[in-house]
């Protein structure tokens, strides 16, 4: 099939096919250069010859780890996609493919001090020599020179000095997490922020699947290892997690896993005293006691924990230099807001990004507050919805499944569970779908903005998930079982009449069966909930966090033949080192392999790690009072999840690449409402759970407890011509909503003295306050930190000088003569 010409970009390739069959090559587009001296690289070899593979690559006899699998000095790899669909048109899609590679090499080369390199996607093949389906990829490869790094630390600077950003010292050359975010910010930035605005898989840019940063397997290794030995925990422990923790992860992950890391640590360390109370309450109090002190405790403790880490992030802030990075006029700008705008803006407003930045501003914070109201009912019809399906599922499960003695009974108990496990995920799945379509549709100005919303409408049913069984035990299985069941079993049997004290039941719900008794059945059945929350659903997360990747991943080899399980166990008990390449071939080869292998990882989400913090600190602060071991296990399992969080880090995902951020966003919301949730929860569970006045076993509804002058609340409700069976609950209801609105204002009191304590101890006077206070106003001195010098003057470093045509860094050429050859065989 011929391809359609290219003005100025199709050229013959004579490397890889004779003379009679010519190849259309996507040539680099020419660059203009300007004389000036050389200067010096970041290696002095792009080719590793084998004289050098044998000193540079081979630092130890580790292993792998200990070889070095970047010998390139490569910082991000673009995949881009050349497969064309069976159902797209061949033309249209070969148009696409060029075009769209084109516009990629032409941003890429328009930005100095980048240096490019391609290469085909290697094609595998199992043991039998057959090809190994999979999409047909151009790899191009970015590495930033470091007098062009250094130029984006100078200009972050000038943007943190304009604002007034407190100031942080970035050493120079900057560290690797800094390094790769700069790089990352470049290529994404819009435009008018002096970046390439590349967004992958969306408009021109939809065959571009990713950018992603290779791992530094040697920095990883000394990490995990860290982690693993106990070094960092101790050291932590013992400099306030401040200058070791801080300095390593600062180091060699990025401004969100680093606050990440700082707040898990922060939030382990708290559990140790709240540990030491929960041990003494459950040895020296009567079990399913629910005692007060207890519960006062960890109001205590959830209000001091969150408001010392509200203040502690705010002096990481300043310590790091992140204080008021988030605003739109300091973090980067999605390329999909700025499209959005259509300001038309001049040449000369194009020139000056941060007036630009500022200028966008006007007028649409208000639009996106009334599109973010506007969501609000939708998300709550989404949660009352999701809650009716598990309420369902509750009630199902709790007394359908019990009172029935039909056909299938056997089968009835099981009902729930298969429904919870089919239809639960689908719902919270197409939720998920919404929440990104209602984020897409605020129209955040930054990543970290879009996040910060996407991540509060998310764990909304992530919540709701958690916590409604628990709660639906509590407050109806507990205090109306028996008026429950009773009518259950009526409907089922078909009796036209209703007994209101309740009928012989099969769950020893009813008056057959003691009041102290029925508590025992009910704190039992609470208990073993938290326990599967709290225990059971950690361990399963710790196996997938670190033990599923490596049994998907052997499964994936398997299914393409390039492995046995004979061969698997063997090459784990093998500990010879691994040889060190020796020929330019294998350099290349094993450096391929390694982006292969990482480009197949998925993602890192710090949502998922936040959100199972945040809600075992849920268990802890609501529930902890019904099994007072709670947060024993959970200690334990932080202890545990600090390594493997490393671990994932570094092994089962791709590198994080983030934005700067100064706080852990909407999660600290979500832990003080946790915290006022568990005041009000804890109280009513006491007075659902207070110790039972027993006159006989035949009380006439031992669920309903007397209290002091219920019986004048019982005459109250008696002259109300109402419903029997609503009278029947009322006098647990309102008692009920009684104590939690005073336990909601005592929290409210104790909220307010903790917080002014806790920030008059730790932030008032503290160094981090006195760095702020001596923050000046400097409007006057903008500059044009965005565009530095001008597109028309050429650094000191020129493209040409690196470009090796049969080499590495061959900008897109073999990249272009393999679309040729991939598109002439179409």
């Amino acid at each position: 099939m011929a391809l359609p010409d290219t003005p100025q970009r199709v050229t013959r390739s004579m490397s890889h096919q004779p003379p009679s069959a010519p190849v259309p090559v996507l040539a680099p587009p020419s660059v203009e250069t300007a004389p000036g001296p050389p200067v010096q690289h970041r290696s002095t070899s792009l080719t590793p010859t084998p004289a050098t593979v044998n000193t540079n690559l081979n630092s130890g006899n580790n292993g792998l780890n200990d070889l070095n699998t970047n010998p390139y000095n490569v910082d991000f790899v673009i995949p881009f996609s050349i497969s064309i669909a069976k159902n797209q048109n061949r033309l249209e899609a070969q148009q696409e493919i060029k075009e769209g590679y084109e516009e990629l090499l032409k941003a890429l080369e328009s930005e100095d001090g980048i240096k490019i390199g391609s290469k085909a996607k290697p094609v595998k093949k199992d043991k039998s020599g057959k090809k190994i389906e999979s999409e047909e990829e151009i790899w191009i490869f970015i590495s930033a020179e470091d007098e062009k790094v250094n130029e984006l630390v100078e200009r972050e600077r000038s943007l943190d000095r304009i604002h007034n950003l407190p100031h942080h010292q970035h050493p120079i050359p900057p560290s690797p997490s800094t390094r790769i975010r700069l790089i990352y910010n470049l290529l994404t930035s819009p435009a008018i922020q002096g970046g390439l605005g590349i967004t992958p898989n969306q408009g021109k840019w939809k065959r571009v699947k990713s950018i992603m940063a290779l791992h530094d397997e040697s920095s990883d290794k000394k990490w995990v290892e860290k982690w693993t030995t106990g070094g960092d925990w101790k050291l932590g422990v013992l400099t306030g997690l401040d200058n070791h923790i801080g300095k390593d992860l600062g180091e060699h992950q990025p401004p969100p896993v680093h606050l990440y890391f700082n707040f898990l640590t922060t939030y382990t360390l708290s559990l140790l005293p709240l540990s030491i109370l929960s041990v003494l309450f459950y040895l020296f109090t009567p079990a399913d006691s629910y005692p007060p002190l207890y519960a006062f405790l960890l109001s205590i403790y959830s209000t001091t924990f969150v408001a010392i880490w509200r203040i502690k992030e705010k002096k990481l802030a300043v310590r790091w230099g992140t204080k008021g990075c988030e605003s739109v006029a300091v973090g980067r700008l999605r390329p999909e807001y700025v499209a959005n705008l259509n300001l038309g803006l001049d040449n000369q407003h194009q020139q000056n990004g941060l007036d630009t930045v500022d200028t966008i501003q006007a007028g649409n914070d208000l639009k996106r507050d009334i599109k973010v109201a506007v969501s609000i009912p939708i998300i709550i019809a989404c949660g009352i919805g999701l809650g009716i399906v598990l309420l369902g599922i509750f009630m199902l499960e709790a007394f359908v499944g019990q009172a029935y003695d039909g056909f299938g009974k056997e089968v009835v108990p099981l009902l729930p569970t298969a429904l919870f496990a089919i239809v639960v995920p689908q719902i919270v799945a197409a939720y998920g779908s919404l929440a990104r379509s209602m984020v897409k549709w605020e129209d955040h100005p930054t990543p970290v903005g879009a996040e910060k919303s996407l991540t509060a409408k998310t764990f909304a049913m992530n919540a709701i998930v958690a916590y409604l069984g628990l709660f639906l035990s509590a407050y109806i299985y507990v205090p109306f079982g028996s008026f429950i069941m009773a009518r259950v079993q009526n409907r089922l049997t078909k009796q036209d009449t209703i007994n209101v004290a309740g009928t012989p039941e099969k769950a020893g719900l009813g008056p057959r069966t003691s009041g102290k008794e029925q508590k025992g059945i009910k704190a039992g059945r609470l208990k073993g909930q938290l326990f599967a929350y709290t225990v059971t659903n950690q361990v399963v997360n710790v196996f997938l966090e670190l033990g599923l990747p490596f049994v998907m991943r052997f499964v994936d080899d398997w299914r393409a033949g390039k492995t046995t399980i004979k061969e698997t166990i063997k090459s784990a008990g093998d500990q010879t080192p691994e040889k060190a390449p020796r020929t330019e071939h294998e350099v290349v080869s094993r450096f391929l392999e390694k982006v292969e292998r990482e480009l197949a990882l998925p993602d890192y989400s710090l949502f998922t790690d936040y959100a199972e913090m945040v809600t075992q600190f849920g268990y802890v602060t609501i529930w902890s009072i019904v099994w007072p071991l709670a947060p024993v296990f959970a200690l334990i399992n932080n202890y545990i999840e600090l390594r493997s969080d490393a671990l994932k880090i570094c092994k089962h995902v791709r590198r994080p690449v983030g934005d700067r951020v100064e706080t852990i966003g909407s999660w600290l919301q979500t832990l003080s409402i946790i915290s006022w949730i568990g005041a009000v929860t804890n109280s009513t569970l006491i007075y659902l759970f207070r110790p039972y006045v027993y006159h006989s076993d035949q009380t006439p509804n031992p669920n309903i407890t007397p209290i002091p002058g219920s019986a004048h609340l019982h005459e109250i409700i008696s002259k109300y011509n109402i419903s029997p069976s609503f009278k029947s609950i009322l006098p647990t209801l309102i008692p009920l909503a009684l104590i939690g609105l005073i336990a909601s204002h005592g929290y409210i009191i104790l909220n307010w003295l903790i917080n002014g304590l806790i920030e008059r101890l730790y932030w008032r006077n503290s160094q981090e306050q006195k760095s702020l206070q001596k923050l000046q106003l400097s409007s006057s001195n903008k500059e044009d930190i965005y565009g530095g010098k001008s597109k028309e003057q050429k650094r000191l470093w020129e493209k040409q000088e690196w470009k090796e045509p049969n080499g590495f860094w061959n900008g897109g050429e073999e990249g272009g003569r393999e679309i040729g050859r991939a598109l002439k065989a179409e």
